[in-house]
């Protein structure tokens, strides 16, 4: 219920509510006089404690509010730069392909479900060994566990040619650039490949 209410609401709700608080606090607490005179006194002091101590509360609330609608904003923007990333990255001609640091596939556009074969569904969340020939998948692993120790890598950041394995078991020459990326801690792979002509 208080999610519902909102941040400005509720400020405004617990500034109402503070006044009748206040002098239960003063009744059964300090034993000053009865709820009802000291809910409707008269006492200069006690009036503008209530008001200032009210207004606090209303103004945390819509400063809290205006907070609240600036990060749903941002989220927004957020996702709707991450979604057009992601048509721009679908519509390439080369097939995308990302990893995380175990080597699971977690992006794919359509160029590579044309090129290997495997619907975007079906391939993410599994690993990378999936679309890497069987004889050379050794290779691939000590390239990974290299970069997991030195974040150095003899085939990164440049054009590299090799083979892939297409989802009917078939191998097929490519050729791709494979880019590290870390951020907040998280390290990732990304590349763009392409099929070459023998």
């Amino acid at each position: 219920m208080l999610k519902q209410l909102g941040p400005a609401r509720l400020g405004i709700l617990v500034a109402v509510l503070y006044w009748p608080a206040e002098a239960l606090i003063h009744d059964f607490i300090f034993g000053h006089g009865h709820f009802l005179d000291n809910l409707l006194s008269s006492d200069p002091n006690e009036l503008w404690m209530r008001t200032l101590i009210s207004a606090m509360f209303i103004g945390l609330g819509v400063y809290a509010q205006r907070a609240v609608l600036h990060q749903q904003q941002l989220q927004m923007q957020l996702r709707k730069k991450s979604k057009r990333l992601q048509q721009i990255i679908d519509c390439t001609y080369d097939a995308y392909v990302s990893i995380d640091e175990n080597g699971v596939i977690t992006g794919w556009n359509r160029s590579a479900e044309v090129l290997f074969g495997w619907p975007r569904q079906r391939i993410v969340g599994q690993n990378v060994e999936t679309i890497i020939p069987e004889r050379m998948r050794a290779e691939h692993r000590r390239g990974m566990q290299r970069y997991k120790l030195e974040s150095i890598g003899p085939r990164l950041y440049k054009p590299m040619r090799t083979d892939a394995l297409h989802r009917d078991g078939f191998e097929f020459p490519v050729e791709m650039v494979l880019t590290p990326i870390k951020s907040d801690g998280v390290q990732e792979f990304f590349a763009f490949i392409r099929e070459r002509g023998n």
